[in-house]
C-alpha cells in the first residue's frame, strides 16, 4: 500500500557535471532574470556556492550558482543536477541530470534552507528523473502541507513543484527516479486505479479469475506476483501484497500493474476464505517502503 492510499484512508476516517559553456549559458539565464549583480570566483581556487548572486566552477567542471540574500537561505540555487527556486508556500525544482550523485539534489534543497535527504530510486524508464515524495519519515505535523506536482510542459527530464512550509526544519526524504535494472523492483508511490490500471497492452485482465490471468501472464514469460484488494464502505480502499499461497484460483482479478520489468502484480478481491481485512496502518507500517531503501 502506498501513501497517496494511506491519505484516503486518514481522510475519510478524519473526514553532476556540466560543461564550461552549458555552466555559463545557465549562470547568465539566471543572473539576467534576476537582475541582480553577480561575482564569479577563480575556478581555480573555489568549491562552494557564496551569497548574493555568486558563482562557484568546481575545478572547470560543475557549476553552482545562488541567488538570495548575505546569511540568509537562497531563493534560487543551481548546479548540474538542478534547479531550486523558492517561493512562499513551495519550491519550484527542475532537474537535469537524473543521474548525479544524491549529494548534488541535496546541496540545492541545503542551499534554498531545506532539510531533505535524496534517493534515487528505481522506475520504469517513462518515470526516469520524476520526484516520488516528500515524506517525512517521523510524520509531518505542519502547519502547511506537503506534496509534489508535476509542471509541464518540461524540457529536462523532470519539472515540478514540491510543498513544503518555508521555514520546515523536519527531516524529509524525496525520490529521484532512475532506470531500474532489469528484473528490479520498481519504487512506486501512486495508488492503483481500480477502474484502469492494466499491465498489458490488449489484455484486459478485470473481471477475470487469478488461474486466468496467470497462465496468460506466464504464456507471455512474466513472473506474477499478488496483492490483496481490500474494500470498505466506509473506508474506502487498499492493498496488501501476499504470497501466492494466500491466493485461490478461482478468486477474481481487480487490475493489474508492473511491479518491474519482468513481474506484475495481480490485484485480487479477497473471496471469503481470505478473512476478516486487517487493519490498514498496520499492512503499511508492515510493508517495505522506498524512503528505507539504501542507495
Amino acid at each position: 500500500m502506498n501513501l497517496a492510499n494511506l491519505a484516503r484512508l486518514r481522510d475519510e476516517d478524519l473526514a553532476g557535471q556540466a560543461s564550461t559553456a552549458q555552466a555559463r549559458t545557465l549562470m547568465e539565464s539566471i543572473v539576467s532574470e534576476e537582475r541582480a549583480p553577480a561575482r564569479v570566483a577563480p575556478a581555480r581556487r573555489t568549491r562552494r556556492a557564496l551569497a548574493l548572486g555568486a558563482v562557484a566552477v568546481g575545478l572547470g567542471a560543475a557549476v553552482a550558482i545562488g541567488v538570495g540574500l548575505p546569511g540568509g537561505p537562497a531563493t534560487r540555487y543551481a548546479n548540474a543536477a538542478v534547479t531550486i527556486e523558492r517561493a512562499p508556500d513551495y519550491v519550484s525544482v527542475t532537474v537535469t541530470d537524473p543521474a548525479a550523485d544524491p549529494g548534488r539534489f541535496e546541496e540545492a534543497f541545503r542551499a534554498v534552507g531545506l532539510n531533505v535527504t535524496v534517493k534515487t530510486i528505481p522506475v520504469p524508464s517513462d518515470d526516469v528523473g520524476r520526484l516520488m515524495g516528500p515524506v517525512v519519515p517521523d510524520g509531518f505535523r505542519g502547519p502547511g502541507s506537503i506534496g509534489v506536482q508535476h509542471v509541464a510542459p518540461c524540457a529536462a527530464a523532470f519539472c515540478g513543484k514540491v510543498w513544503l512550509p518555508a521555514r520546515y526544519s523536519g527531516r524529509v526524504v524525496i525520490g529521484i527516479g532512475r532506470a531500474a535494472a532489469p528484473g528490479e523492483p520498481y519504487a512506486d508511490d501512486r495508488p492503483f486505479d481500480p477502474s484502469g490500471d492494466e499491465a498489458l497492452d490488449g489484455y484486459r485482465s478485470h473481471g477475470k479469475t487469478v488461474a486466468e490471468v496467470r497462465a496468460e501472464l506466464r504464456r507471455q514469460g512474466l513472473k506474477v506476483g499478488y496483492r490483496l484488494y481490500w474494500t470498505n464502505p466506509d473506508r474506502g480502499f487498499f492493498d496488501q501484497g501476499v504470497t501466492a499461497d494466500r491466493i485461490e484460483d478461482g478468486w477474481v482479478v481487480q487490475g493489474s500493474r508492473h511491479s518491474s520489468s519482468d513481474t506484475v502484480d495481480l490485484y485480487v478481491v479477497p473471496g471469503p476464505e481470505a478473512g476478516p481485512a486487517p487493519d490498514p496502518m498496520t499492512v503499511y507500517k508492515d510493508e517495505p517502503h522506498w524512503y528505507d531503501l539504501e542507495d
